[in-house]
């Protein structure tokens, strides 16, 4: 099965390529993880299919971690302001329900975000250390 799928991505590279937006001569097949996997970003794509994308030859890792971390603080402080409100007595008794609703929402959501963005780092600057 394996064999089979193999055979046909490389039947189809071309395409591949095209959608993907990649260089043709840097797609390769093979039926094991890479050496550099670690330092990879893994896709499944279905059993038995899987992609790995070098970071180090996509991002530049240190600015992409600067880039996050100035994120990161944006993200923060407007977390910290929606929950400053929502700790506001005032504010919950004046305003109008779907008012709160939609603060609590948009807290949710910021406080999802950052989760997303302290993962995203940790793992960025897991893959510097590993390539030191």
């Amino acid at each position: 099965m394996l064999i089979g799928c193999i055979l046909l991505m490389q039947e189809e590279k071309e395409v591949l390529a095209l959608l993907s937006k990649l260089d043709l001569d840097n797609i390769h097949f093979a039926d094991s993880p890479p050496e550099d996997a670690k330092q990879s970003v893994h896709l499944i794509a279905s059993e038995g299919l899987e992609a790995y994308l070098p970071l180090a030859d996509m991002v530049d890792i240190s600015a992409e971690v600067q880039r996050l971390t100035k994120r990161l603080s944006k993200m923060q402080t407007e977390y910290e302001g929606l929950k400053a409100r929502l700790n506001s007595p005032k504010f919950i008794e004046k305003a109008p329900k779907d008012v709160v609703r939609g603060v609590q929402d948009k807290a949710a959501e910021a406080e999802e975000k950052i989760n997303l963005t302290k993962n995203r780092l940790a793992f960025l600057k897991s893959t510097v250390m590993l390539s030191q």
